[in-house]
């Protein structure tokens, strides 16, 4: 078998004359006919390893990779940051002392990952500049890579291939299937904590037919409830795994098509560089967009692709609580993850903690590294949405909570409903889920500090009154109502527009109110703060005052009797 120290040494091989021609051309086109002398000057350290003239062929063929690479660091401003960006610079300088390394190896060899990353330097660098080239060293990394289970294939592995149905069962433990064509080990290794055990585990390659989107990820469940909620109950479950796939994949692209292209077009110039993790029945646990881009890229090159993975091989019914916890640690523990929409962390968190009962408010705190005060509140969100989706009678369909954008609100209201009574509680969510059904506010965040503000200053009592008159009109039109999608909500909102205008209307003429009366009271207010103040004076000091202090004060008091007179007489005028 071939040692790890000639591959890298054929990877240089290949990125050393692209590299020379390279930074040749660029020094000519910046200095023209005086760019032989420059690169003298620049590597004035190095000249007795150049010549002193030639053709340019010659003087090309004259820079080795070590001086093609000084050229780059010492040119930087001047030549090359013109045509390189900032991690192109940072590779030169990784290849310079990868460069020094190799060349000063002696009898040893270069362990596997060593010459893994140094194939991968290079190939990222000989990107930014030849493409082909690129290519050529990413397929030394591939064959250094799979070096051993490449040889190591025994059969086929084709035994379900036709009928690729994953979630039917058809194979339970994907390690049964190691060194076929299915799946091979590599010679990466991963560092994970599972059931409190943080170990090394093998990274395998693994095709993507066997493998399958987890319905249990919080974001997938999510767009699953539209999916069902379009298609029936059990549609997805009639559906074989390539079918179940491309629906899940579309979600997941559809999602975010931008971020989804740029990581695909990252994985055909470099290969996956991140493993995910899978159960052993081929259910992805962590890289759902990576098996996306795959799946894409298989697609539309027509050659087959490998997910590298990390196998769990444990059950997802017999471990389901430390595979939940392993999946919270890879999702939320790591700065580089996709942020979580909002409805779908709470939706995900209620269901795990509430509904299915699988964690404790602790377990899932410890897992996302949060405090049980911020589950407690996401699980009461949660709860609203919950509530909020029976009452416009689409129980489930938490992709239409997504499309009112209502976890902010939702979120601010558990300061309100806090100041509230039980039975006043009840009524403000009733208000507050009406004014959402008929589209009543144009501004979240103004609606939501509106009701705060009756709330907080005792003057809600009116404004719930006239709201449930309001939700008692809704209430009577909207019992034939049979919707099965936001569209059909938002018909019935547009035929009964004139409700939602009440609905405005009430809450501007609350707080109308509200302003009046609070203006109204200030001034008796500010008295009462003034007489306080005068109380606050203590006589017997006065007979220390001197004569400039005695005839201030009792001017200052002259002009209080004056002004408490004025006001005296505009009170008696307005009566």
């Amino acid at each position: 078998m071939q040692e790890n120290y000639e591959y890298v040494q054929k990877g240089i091989r290949i990125l050393h004359p692209t590299l020379a021609g390279f930074v040749a051309m660029r020094m000519r086109n910046i200095y023209r006919d005086n760019w032989w002398n420059e690169v003298l000057v620049a590597l004035s350290d190095h000249e007795n390893e150049l010549p002193r003239y030639g053709d340019y062929g010659e003087l090309v063929d004259s820079l080795d990779m070590a001086n093609s690479l000084r050229l780059i660091q010492r040119r930087k401003a001047e030549v090359f940051r013109a045509y390189l960006d900032k991690d192109a610079f940072v590779m030169a300088d990784e290849l310079m002392g990868i460069r020094n390394k190799v060349a000063h190896i002696g009898q040893q060899d270069i362990s596997a990952l060593d010459a893994e990353r140094y194939l991968d330097t290079m190939a990222r660098l000989c990107a930014k500049i030849d493409e082909d080239g690129a290519k050529e060293i990413r397929d030394l990394y591939n064959a250094l890579r799979y070096a051993e289970t490449a040889n190591d294939t025994v059969s086929d592995g084709e035994a379900f291939a036709d009928d690729p149905d994953m979630r039917g069962g058809l194979v339970d433990d994907l390690m049964t299937l190691i060194r076929t064509k299915k799946i091979y080990k590599t010679k990466q290794t991963k560092k994970m904590t599972f059931a409190g055990k943080t170990e090394l585990y093998p990274v395998y390659r693994v095709r993507l037919d066997a493998l399958y989107y987890n319905d249990q990820n919080d974001r997938i469940a999510t767009w699953i409830s539209d999916y069902r909620a379009k298609h029936g109950k059990d549609s997805l479950g009639a559906l074989k795994s390539d079918e179940y796939n491309d629906v899940v994949e579309n979600f997941i692209y559809e999602s975010n098509p931008d971020s989804i292209k740029k990581t695909q077009k990252n994985i055909v110039l470099v290969g996956q560089q991140v493993p995910g993790v899978i159960l052993a029945d081929g259910r992805v646990v962590d890289g759902n967009r990576r098996f996306t881009c795959l799946r894409r890229i298989q697609r539309e090159t027509g050659e087959k692709q490998y997910f590298e993975t990390v196998i769990m091989n444990v059950d997802m019914n017999n471990d389901r609580k430390q595979i939940k916890l392993l999946e919270l640690a890879i999702q939320h523990g790591e700065e580089e993850k996709v942020a979580y929409d909002s409805i779908d962390y709470a939706i995900g968190t209620y269901r795990d903690v509430v509904a299915t009962g699988l964690l404790t408010e602790k377990e899932y705190a410890e897992g996302t590294n949060e405090s049980v005060s911020e589950v407690r509140k996401r699980i009461e969100v949660a709860r609203l949405i919950s509530e909020f989706l029976e009452h416009i009678k689409l129980p489930g369909q938490y992709h239409v909570a997504k499309d009112y954008q209502v976890y902010g609100l939702f979120f601010e209201m558990l300061l309100v409903l806090s100041k509230c009574d039980d039975h006043d509680k009840k009524r403000l969510l009733q208000a507050v889920f009406n004014n959402i059904l008929m589209n009543a506010y144009k501004d979240q965040r103004k609606f939501i500090r509106d009701i705060n503000n009756l709330v907080k200053n005792k003057y809600v009592s009116n404004y719930l009154q006239e709201q449930d008159k309001l939700g008692e009109i809704v209430r009577d039109k909207f019992v034939a109502t049979v919707p099965t999608c936001k569209a059909d909500i938002d018909a019935f909102a547009a035929a009964n527009s004139e409700i939602a205008d009440d609905m405005s209307a009430s809450l501007e003429r609350n707080l109308l109110h509200m302003r009046t009366k609070t203006l109204s009271g200030r001034p008796s207010e500010n008295v009462a703060k003034c007489k306080n103040l005068l109380e606050e004076i203590d006589p017997r000091l006065f007979h220390r005052l001197d004569a400039d202090e005695r005839k201030n004060l009792a001017a200052e008091l002259e002009k209080l009797s004056c002004m408490a007179e004025k006001f005296k007489k505009l009170l008696s005028v307005s009566e």
